[in-house]
């Protein structure tokens, strides 16, 4: 009581001493979502740093901080995913707030709960802030993780130190099944256990296999459907990871290798891959229905692109490396996107081409993006050095001045070492190393791929049976494709790659290639990278 009488009064030594001195500095906050981010993450930083705040005005200003920064934070992160004005070194800075954000902010809360818990009265109820703050200091470790993973860069180790402590707290606590909205402006209610299995589930799915865009929406998904995850202390059906409490580590595989311990907690996609199949399916029935789920800013294509590759990884068999790597250590050849390999990789010219009237030869490189004379070519081509490789993969470095292109889903064009054909591939992984320097695995797509044009199937005036006795009009649509073929009249490959945004269902085109011209029908996006399209197609007789 004594101590309680003497604190009346005191302020501590800081500007935002109090929510109102706080509110009044805020007002003050940059336009720019940027430098707004960066003076938030400095207050937090100072308020958590400052000794003699009594402990309801710590709490009351580092949630206003938390509050007025969420805002500020997402469209920052807009601006880092999607801004094409930024230049390299405005985006490298803009990825540098958002991390220091997310870190003030979760270190700020954990200070909040060890103050609670030396004031904490033995057998006395639990602070009415408590489980509030162990929510928000799990989600911002989660969203800090989610930042690193843009530049694809390891969860630092204290991020799983203290995403096991704040969980383990929560269950000692018995307050992980508490249910409350973590902010005002949240469609849902959450608990602990939600989002402490929200930085668990993105880690399952990989992250370093995914675009940036891929893994914001994937962040997405996991938010939404956090609640179907599962949890259990013990292995239960569809638990097909596990996380050790007292040894925060990246999550494991379960597998029988890994000795039971009690402090091994179990988890998985639980019923969310119901509620994720159940999406899928209808929209594949109804390609048209629109999916507001996850944000307006993905079409319904990405969406679906994600949701299956979630249900892939989560699943009992994820993709793995086919084969062990062998070191290699030597130079190749490299370009990179559509375009460039479409002109490098060897190329079918259909048959009469040579009659074509310029006009009607410009039309067609206007349709498709691609010169029609090797002359005419503009594919940019570079040196890396291959590290290690398999039969289908290889892992590579990036140079610094390649950094800026290199990314997951980017369409390579290559040379491998001690080869004079140009293959086809993707990048899947990309990590950094201490140095901050890039690497990348390669999936290789085709080493005897084929570059050929395809033309739209029209019906009544628009159809006949070649381009020669076509209108003046010149009506016919020409799309320029990649066979993923291991030989030129293999069909048991049956993916293609088209220009981006050129995949719809059903429609049908003539291969021209050879005299009897084959037809295809696109059936399923596989894939999509930055500008490509990886369709599943069907061979159809002529």
């Amino acid at each position: 009581m004594l101590e309680w009488l003497s604190n009346i009064g005191k302020k501590a030594d800081h500007p935002m001493y109090n929510v109102a001195e706080a509110q009044k500095l805020l007002a003050d906050l940059p336009k720019d979502n940027g430098k707004a981010l960066e003076e938030i993450s400095s207050s937090l930083e100072t308020v958590t740093a400052t000794p003699g705040f009594p402990l309801a005005d710590r709490i009351g200003v580092i949630k206003l901080l938390d509050e007025t920064g969420q805002k500020r934070e997402s469209n920052a992160l807009s601006d880092f995913l999607r801004s094409t004005a930024l230049k390299e070194f405005e985006r490298l800075h803009l990825w540098q707030v958002l991390v220091e954000f997310w870190e003030h902010l979760s270190s700020a809360c954990r200070l909040c709960l060890q103050e609670i818990a030396q004031a904490a009265r033995p057998g006395g109820a639990t602070h009415p802030e408590c489980t509030l703050l162990v929510v928000r200091a799990l989600r911002a470790l989660a969203n800090e993780a989610k930042i690193l993973h843009l530049r694809y860069l390891p969860v630092r180790e204290r991020i799983w130190q203290e995403l096991g402590e704040l969980y383990s707290m929560s269950e000692k606590e018995r307050i992980a099944a508490e249910l409350l909205k973590a902010y005002a402006t949240d469609l849902f209610p959450t608990t602990a256990r939600q989002e402490f299995l929200r930085s668990l589930m993105v880690d399952a799915s990989i992250p370093e296999s995914m675009q940036t865009k891929e893994m914001e929406l994937s962040a997405r998904v996991i938010a939404r459907l956090a609640s179907g995850f599962t949890l259990h202390p013990k292995p239960e059906e569809g638990c097909n990871f596990c996380f050790d409490l007292a040894h925060p580590a990246r999550p494991i595989r379960c597998s029988p290798e890994v000795p039971a311990t009690g402090t091994l907690r179990y988890f998985g996609a639980g019923r969310a891959v119901a509620a994720i199949q159940e999406i899928i399916e209808r929209h594949t029935a109804n390609p048209g229905e629109p999916e507001k789920r996850f944000g307006d800013d993905f079409s319904i294509q990405e969406k679906l692109v994600v949701l299956k590759r979630l249900l892939l990884y989560w699943g009992e068999s994820p993709p793995q490396r086919h084969g062990p790597r062998v070191k290699i250590d030597a130079k190749m050849k490299i370009s990179h996107g559509f375009q460039a390999t479409a002109e490098l990789v060897t190329r079918i010219e259909f048959s009469g081409m040579a009659e074509m009237t310029e006009d009607q030869r410009l039309k067609v490189k206007k349709q498709t993006g691609i010169a029609l004379q090797a002359q005419e070519a503009t594919a940019v081509i570079t040196e890396w050095v291959e590290r290690d490789g398999s039969t289908w993969g290889m892992g590579v470095d990036v140079p610094r001045p390649d950094e800026p292109w290199a990314k997951i889903g980017t369409l390579c064009v290559f040379q491998a070492p001690g080869h004079k054909s140009w293959w086809v591939g993707a990048i899947r992984r990309m990590y950094r190393d201490q140095q901050d320097r890039a690497h990348a695995g390669i999936e290789i797509l085709s080493k005897k791929p084929l570059s050929v044009y395809l033309r739209g199937i029209g019906e009544g005036a628009q159809r006949a049976e070649n381009w020669q006795t076509s209108s003046g009009s010149f009506e016919f649509t020409f799309v320029n494709a990649l066979i993923l073929s291991e030989s030129a009249t293999s069909a048991t490959r049956r993916e293609i790659l088209i220009a981006r945004e050129l995949f719809n269902p059903g429609i049908q085109y003539e291969v021209m290639m050879g005299e009897q011209t084959p037809h295809l029908r696109l059936e399923e996006l596989l894939d999509r990278g930055e500008d490509y399209d990886r369709v599943r197609v069907s061979w159809l007789k002529r």
